[in-house]
């Protein structure tokens, strides 16, 4: 059965994308996204920085073959608490003008990356963030 889709009478942000669907933040969230996916598969990203951060596993999980070593607190983690870090920020992407930048910012090569934990990547992001909002102001 066919699910029948909710339209908003009286938007109160004008929907000029995707045949009236989309906003204009709906589009370029959906652009971000599209990209850092893309990013994801990109072997500088995806394997090398990888290897460049790991050795075998020195822990009592003898599951765990590979530990990767933070960049910023200097602990060891396996590769299901890490996150691939840029060392430049990759920005926003809000129109075309920004696309060039934000795609030579999100591929970049291995010495471009780092590896952190995934609880020194949400400190990070939150400053970054704090940042972005107190430059703003």
């Amino acid at each position: 059965m066919k699910k029948k889709r909710k339209t908003v009478k009286n938007p109160r942000v004008p929907r000029t994308r995707a045949g009236g669907e989309w906003t204009e933040a709906r589009f370029w969230g959906f652009l971000r996204t599209g990209l850092r996916q893309m990013s994801r598969r990109f072997p500088p990203i995806a394997r090398q920085v990888r290897a460049k951060y790991r050795r075998e596993n020195e822990s009592e999980n003898r599951r765990l073959k590979w530990e990767y070593f933070c960049s910023s607190c200097g602990e060891w983690f396996p590769e299901k608490e890490t996150q691939v870090e840029h060392t430049t920020a990759c920005g926003s992407l809000k129109s075309w003008e920004e696309f060039k930048t934000f795609a030579e910012r999100l591929f970049v090569e291995v010495e471009e990356l780092r590896i952190f934990c995934l609880t020194c990547h949400e400190e990070k992001t939150k400053q970054e963030k704090e940042d972005r909002k107190n430059d703003a102001q």
